[in-house]
C-alpha cells in the first residue's frame, strides 16, 4: 500500500512540475511569437464595457503601427498593474492618450503614454476564463496561510475518518 501511494505521490509532483514548465513554456513561446513581454492578460475592471468585462483574457501582440481606435495594455509607471483602455489621440511629440470606452473622462496618467510604456495591443479576446488568474490573485494568494491551514484541516479530518473506519490508529482511542 505503501509503495502505491508513494508512486501516486511520485506522479502528482512530476504533473504539477510539468504543469508549471508548460505554462512558463507556452508564455514564452507566445511572447517570442506576438512580440510581446506580456501575451496574454486577465481584465481585472470593467472600465472597457461593452467592449470586454472583468474576467475576459486578451491575448495581445507587440504594435509599431499604433492608430486611434486600437486597445493597447500599458504600465502607467513603475510596479504598477497595467492598464487596458482605447486609443483615443495621438499626440505631436509620439505619446498616446487613452481613455476606457466606460469612462466618462480620462485618467491623469492617461494624458501622455510613452511607445515603451505600450505592452501590445489586443488582438483577441476570450471570455470569463480570467476569473481564474483574478481568483487567484486577489483571493487565494492574499489568504495562502488560510488556504493551507484549510486543506490541513480538511486532510487530517478526510484521514481521521478513513482510518477509523478501517480499525486505524483512531478508532484505538474512540473504542472503536
Amino acid at each position: 500500500m505503501r509503495k502505491k501511494n508513494g508512486k501516486f505521490l511520485d506522479s502528482s509532483v512530476f504533473y504539477i512540475v510539468l504543469g508549471v514548465v508548460l505554462a512558463i513554456g507556452i508564455n514564452w513561446g507566445l511572447a517570442f511569437a506576438l512580440a510581446t513581454d506580456m501575451p496574454v492578460v486577465a481584465v481585472e475592471s470593467n472600465s472597457m464595457v461593452p467592449t470586454f468585462s472583468a474576467g475576459d483574457i486578451l491575448v495581445l501582440q507587440g504594435a509599431n503601427d499604433l492608430k486611434v481606435g486600437d486597445i493597447i495594455v500599458f504600465s502607467p509607471g513603475q510596479d504598477q498593474t497595467p492598464v487596458v483602455h482605447r486609443i483615443i489621440a495621438l499626440n505631436p511629440d509620439g505619446t498616446f492618450q487613452t481613455r476606457g470606452d466606460a469612462n466618462s473622462g480620462q485618467l491623469p496618467f492617461e494624458y501622455r503614454i510613452e511607445p515603451s510604456q505600450i505592452h501590445g495591443k489586443a488582438i483577441l479576446i476570450i471570455p470569463y476564463i480570467g476569473w481564474l488568474k483574478i481568483g487567484m490573485t486577489q483571493f487565494v494568494l492574499p489568504n495562502l496561510l488560510w488556504v493551507i491551514l484549510g486543506v490541513g484541516v480538511i486532510a487530517f479530518i478526510y484521514v481521521g475518518v478513513k482510518s477509523y473506519r478501517n480499525g486505524g490508529v483512531f478508532s484505538r482511542f474512540t473504542g472503536g
